[in-house]
């Protein structure tokens, strides 16, 4: 028998087999052909032998990206925030203008939301999330949720129809909000967020719900600061110190108007609304008898058309240019509008004032002009003993060239009709008689425009699913 071919990958056995095997070996060689060789075992690969070097370098590779991949992925900033929604179409609104005879009821519920076109928009303090509501059907569109943060401000760029919201911590055991505080700029009508970011790690909030101001920049009273950022981006604009945590704010077209009446010197200063460069300052501590009426009278500014400002008192009223401090008019005596919530449109000031009609003097609504202080018409209600609701915050409201006042027949106490006033004339368009949810409640003006009228209960409910708001229109 020929010896075995050597093959370069084995090495020859170092003996060669006995000529006469064993007994039993031998009749089991015996079955096997003469000419038939032995099977060969195949040679066992390692592993180093199998796969070509570049394929294991492709796969140190590959692990070594995949840890940095990982890594980026861990420091990468997640979102806090989630959205559900939205669901359908965008509702369509009730109208593009001001009610002219608001009989029906729209909507009542249960809360206090802000109205953009179709929507409802409930953004409630201390909530964890945002709720945009059909306002016809209460049907939710979307859902947006800060995660591990609560709501604390919320204001509407009705420009470009977006929700700022601001979220930060609650501090049970200190009693306080605590940062980190985070905005997110929301688009109503997609439910996208337009952008996120983190305003401030170290500051704190004052405690209880607020508004936001929104026009040329959006304004963010935190941290003992009043800070501007640009809507469009979040970046921040400017900020200056805000000493009495949340001073007043008043805006125009260029213009941000920061009242200081915490220092007890009564300051308005202005500011421009994109670069934040101080415009001037006055003080109006000479306006008053005395300081120590400084906080139950506290100084009232308004931010008018074409750059214009309202200051005033119920004993003083001013008007200056909100660009350059320049007075525009100066009212020393009492203001023929009794109340100090005033409003105002196209450079008329509307308020409630008192009448002489025989045999006592009344309360009604009168109209000036804001440069002259001319009257311009004055209303007194008709009705037997009617007379304005005394006990409201927001006395008129004024929308589209029309005024809402609401007036009662029972000392005040229950809001019997609502009024609807030509600004310009005074002329009656309307007279409306209410059916309110409950007699218990005392309700108020709210708001008007986009074909609402908006009433809120001034009196908390004292159930969950008590009346709170009732909108009002023509369809």
């Amino acid at each position: 028998m020929p010896d075995p071919l050597s093959r370069p990958d084995l090495l020859p056995s170092a003996e060669p087999p006995p000529a006469h095997p064993p007994g039993r070996l031998r009749r089991r060689l015996a079955k096997i052909s003469p000419r038939t060789e032995p099977a060969k075992k195949e040679p066992v690969r390692t592993a180093r032998q199998s796969i070509p070097r570049w394929a294991a370098a492709t796969a140190a590779a590959l692990l070594v990206a995949s840890g940095v991949v990982l890594t980026a992925w861990n420091a990468w900033p997640r979102p806090t925030w989630t959205m559900d929604g939205p669901h359908g179409r965008f509702p369509a609104a009730v109208a593009s203008e001001a009610p002219k005879h608001p009989t029906n009821t729209i909507a009542s519920l249960p809360y206090s939301p802000v109205v953009f076109e179709g929507v409802a928009i409930k953004a409630e303090y201390d909530a964890e999330e945002v709720t945009t509501s059909d306002l016809r059907s209460g049907h939710t569109y979307w859902t947006f949720a800060g995660h591990r943060r609560h709501i604390v401000a919320a204001a509407i760029d009705r420009g470009t129809g977006r929700l700022m919201t601001v979220w930060a911590r609650y501090d049970g055991k200190h009693d306080m909000t605590e940062a980190p505080a985070r905005i997110a700029m929301l688009d109503i009508r997609t439910g996208k967020v337009a952008w996120d970011r983190e305003i401030s790690q170290k500051a704190s909030v004052s405690e209880g719900f607020w508004a936001p101001g929104i026009l040329t920049s959006a304004l963010i009273q935190i941290d003992g600061k009043v800070v501007a950022l640009d809507p469009g981006t979040g970046r921040t604009r400017w900020q200056i110190p805000d000493n009495c945590e949340h001073a007043g704010l008043a805006t125009t077209a260029s213009t941000v108007l920061v009242t200081h009446v915490c220092q007890g010197d009564e300051t308005v200063e202005s500011y421009d609304a994109t670069t934040g460069q101080h415009l001037w300052s006055k003080t109006f501590a000479k306006w008053w008898p005395g300081r120590d009426r400084a906080r139950s009278l506290p100084v009232r500014d308004e931010g008018l058309d074409h750059d214009r400002v309202a200051v005033w008192t119920r004993q003083h009223e001013a008007v200056y240019n909100a660009r350059t401090g320049a007075t525009l008019a100066d009212r020393a005596e009492e203001n023929p509008t009794r109340n100090i919530d005033l409003a105002f449109s196209g450079g008329i000031q509307v308020g409630t004032c008192w009448t002489n009609r025989a045999p006592k003097g009344v309360t009604g609504i009168c109209a000036n002009d804001v440069l002259s202080g001319r009257k311009l018409w004055a209303y007194w209600y008709p009705g037997k003993d009617e007379e304005y609701i005394l006990n409201t915050s927001m006395p008129v409201v004024v929308a589209d060239g029309r005024v809402y006042s609401l007036s009662s027949d029972h000392n005040g106490q229950i809001a019997d009709r609502l009024t609807i006033n030509d600004t310009h004339t005074g002329a009656p368009l309307a007279r409306i008689p209410l059916t309110l949810p409950s007699t218990d409640a005392l309700f108020q003006l709210d708001g008007a425009g986009h074909g609402l009228v908006s009433l809120h209960n001034s009196r908390p409910p004292a159930e969950p699913d008590a009346t709170d708001t009732v909108f009002l229109g023509d369809e």
